[in-house]
């Protein structure tokens, strides 16, 4: 798992707009709450609001904006995700926002500075293990659509908080590989290594041109 992917090259990031609090109340433990919008005018950043256990697991809302143009790779190996579930892991330093990520957006965020991470917190995101086998998965295995909600630079690597929405059959994000911007070639990709990286990339409307049902407005 030791080789480097190549770069990808891509624009540079739009400036992060800051979005009008929408304020909610929930009450009890382990409770989810998905807020999203039905139809949409079509514009590149929407409203989302997820209410979770975040950080320290208290329950508490989220909430920002959607950003459609980009979207955030989590590989992790050994890292088991499921469907509309709230969580932690710890990545790397060294696997966080360093390969497979165009030089714009690196020199954007890859200090993780309060603006980066509170861009990073608007991006849908897919969370997956690493494949099965190299450059394909098998017919079980599944990544999953979420966003991450809080970012924290600590000196053992990089804690992400995360919540996850629907599953995805990571089989078929392998096949998908061109359209979402995944390096490789067919005997090894992106899918493969534990990594943490952002592509430039409409996510959600690839996802649903293959087929694939998302949780997003």
């Amino acid at each position: 798992m030791g080789r480097d992917l190549h770069i990808v090259a891509c624009g540079n990031l739009p400036q992060i707009n800051q979005s009008t609090p929408v304020e909610l109340t929930q009450t009890g433990d382990s409770n989810t709450q998905i807020a999203y919008v039905q139809n949409f005018d079509g514009t590149n950043v929407t409203n989302v609001i997820l209410t979770g256990q975040g950080p320290g697991n208290m329950a508490s809302p989220s909430h920002g904006t959607l950003n459609k143009e980009y979207y955030n790779l989590v590989v992790m190996g050994g890292e088991t995700f499921s469907a509309f579930t709230s969580g932690h892991f710890t990545m790397q330093k060294d696997r966080a926002l360093t390969e497979s990520v165009s030089p714009g957006i690196k020199k954007m965020v890859n200090s993780l500075h309060t603006e980066a991470i509170e861009f990073v917190k608007t991006l849908p995101t897919i969370f997956a293990s690493e494949n099965t086998c190299y450059g394909c998965s098998d017919d079980t295995q599944q990544a999953f659509f979420g966003i991450i909600t809080e970012v924290r630079v600590q000196d053992n690597g990089i804690k992400i908080y995360y919540q996850t929405l629907n599953a995805i059959s990571q089989k078929k994000l392998n096949e998908l590989r061109r359209e979402l911007a995944i390096d490789g070639r067919p005997a090894f990709n992106e899918l493969d290594r534990t990594h943490w990286t952002i592509k430039r990339v409409y996510l959600v409307e690839e996802l649903r041109k293959a087929g694939i049902t998302v949780y997003a407005p």
